[in-house]
């Protein structure tokens, strides 16, 4: 059952949406229901890179609850957190208890409890939270951080983009689209191709901006938005 988004719009419940469904209503748009122009891999792969574009502007929250070790203040995060948007530290008080991040290179990083976040820019090791201060053992850190949205790899997958916010996957794919079709002109030129260049340029340009324009209307309205996150 459909359910109100807050924005004016219906969207679906959370993970009701597959891909396979986002990629049927692109075809709707490209007026290639037979698959002709594309096929239903190209388009699977045009909506994973959507979602990895969409991600790099709104990723997904998520939580995740790390015991704590007496003295051992290094603690590793899951592989794909981008970054960490709060540590409640100790966990269970109400109103909850939350911890500032203070850079570990900082004089004053280990004034008062603290923490501090170490990105890697590579697979060698995960990212870690790294503390100020020696917690006793068998409390709970509980960390939110922002994560990549999944990429589909199937028609199966199920989207966890808002459904609300699938318009901008879609007009990401029929720019990608577009991008693919100005590719194919240049590797294999047809007899007019200086004017189809031209056409299919401008074409893209212009799938683009709209692209940029769904997606710039969303962060316009996420900037009004804030979180509170210690309490005083």
């Amino acid at each position: 059952m459909a359910i109100g988004s807050g924005t004016g719009t219906q969207a679906a419940a959370p993970y009701a949406v597959t891909a396979g469904e986002l990629v049927a209503g692109v075809r709707l748009a490209l007026d290639d229901a037979a698959a002709v122009a594309f096929s239903d891999a190209e388009l699977l792969d045009f909506v994973a890179e959507a979602v990895g574009e969409y991600s790099q502007h709104l990723p997904r929250v998520s939580e995740v609850v790390l015991a704590t070790l007496a003295g051992e203040r290094r603690y590793a995060l899951p592989w794909d957190a981008a970054a960490v948007i709060s540590v409640e530290y100790p966990s269970g008080d109400e109103p909850p208890s939350y911890i500032y991040r203070r850079r570990y290179r900082s004089s004053q990083f280990a004034a008062g409890n603290a923490y501090d976040v170490l990105l890697t820019r590579d697979l060698t090791d995960p990212p870690g939270l790294l503390l100020s201060f020696d917690p006793a053992a068998g409390e709970a850190l509980v960390v939110r951080y922002a994560r990549p949205h999944a990429r589909p790899a199937s028609a199966a997958d199920y989207l966890t983009v808002p459904d609300d916010h699938h318009h901008v996957l879609r007009q990401y794919v029929l720019f990608a689209a577009a991008r693919q079709l100005q590719v194919r002109e240049q590797a294999s030129p047809t007899n007019n191709s200086s004017l189809l260049m031209g056409q299919l340029a401008s074409n893209t340009r212009r799938l683009e901006l709209a692209w940029l324009n769904a997606l710039n209307r969303i962060l316009y309205q996420r900037s009004g938005e804030g979180e509170v996150v210690r309490w005083e």
